[in-house]
């Protein structure tokens, strides 16, 4: 089986064969994110251009609950899933649309994924890379406290359901 790195790699847009027209709309895609949208325009620029482009089938995982990656992702279009794998079920944790970011904690630190994501539809990806994200990041701490804000928020509603579905599995009635 192929690793996570091999089948992004495999499926990642070649960059010098990039229209005009996709770099466009990949900062489009960025100027639209609340955690991108402070980065001054010309830097965001250097952020569509070095982004790729991911494409992942209905049914098929962007990532899996205790793998390492070093990518965040801006969902083009599609719809995946949020789930906490456990040994004999899964809890469904949020969902991701069109516009959202996520993964962004992998930008950040060589860190498990403490979730899995798998595509509900066809989901086409903008992804960021952790070394990319870092050097931009360092001239532009402000996004970066957006990104963790963000963050943060969504850990809690997350870590919240999890809370919640435990309580429920431990009642006894």
């Amino acid at each position: 089986m192929s690793s996570p790195m091999d089948r992004e790699k495999a499926r990642e847009s070649d960059a010098p064969g990039r229209s005009r027209c996709e770099l466009d709309e990949n900062l489009d895609i960025l100027r639209r994110v609340p955690a991108f949208s402070s980065i001054p325009i010309e830097r965001l620029k250097l952020y569509a251009y070095l982004s790729k482009r991911l494409h992942y089938r209905a049914g098929e995982f962007v990532f899996r609950q205790g793998e390492f990656g070093n990518l965040g992702y801006v969902v083009i279009c599609g719809k995946a899933q949020v789930i906490r794998e456990l040994k004999e079920h899964s809890i469904f944790l949020n969902e991701f649309q069109e516009g959202d970011f996520f993964g962004g904690l992998a930008l950040l630190a060589d860190a498990p994924w403490l979730f899995s994501v798998r595509a509900v539809e066809d989901l086409d990806c903008l992804t960021i890379d952790r070394e990319t994200f870092q050097k931009l990041f360092v001239q532009f701490p402000e996004a970066g406290i957006k990104m963790l804000n963000i963050m943060v928020r969504r850990l809690v509603q997350m870590e919240e359901k999890l809370l919640q579905a435990g309580a429920e599995e431990c009642m006894v009635g």
